[in-house]
């Protein structure tokens, strides 16, 4: 590996933490946002998804909208507050199933991150 390769590297995981409000790369153990300020110590898990961004905080799980084409945000906004999710299941075909307000909520995950959600179980 290449020096260059190497503080390339360095500096990439040095901004890992994503925020899921604007997308920004943060440091680690960053508090909030340094661009559109968000908290980021409220989110536990943010995924990034082909159709969509999901993020699970500690009172919601905020699904945030992308293109057709999975490159941009669309700025549609779909927040499930956690204390009226019921009946969380993981379905076949990587779906993460739940039911809110009366209403099933289907979300198509990627594999590798309906494994990560499997693993975590906090909901």
């Amino acid at each position: 590996m290449k020096m260059e390769d190497s503080k390339e590297k360095k500096v990439k995981n040095q901004f890992d933490l994503i925020c899921p409000e604007c997308g920004v790369g943060n440091s680690k153990g960053s508090k909030n946002c340094l661009v559109c300020g968000k908290n980021l110590e409220d989110t536990v898990a943010f995924l990034e998804d082909d159709s969509f961004d999901l993020e699970i905080s500690k009172d919601a799980i905020i699904e945030y909208r992308k293109t057709f084409w999975g490159d941009n945000r669309t700025g549609k906004v779909n927040k499930y507050s956690l204390n009226k999710i019921e009946n969380v299941e993981f379905g076949p075909s990587s779906r993460f199933i739940f039911i809110y307000n009366g209403k099933r909520i289907v979300l198509p995950l990627k594999e590798e991150n309906l494994r990560k959600k499997k693993k975590k179980k906090k909901f």
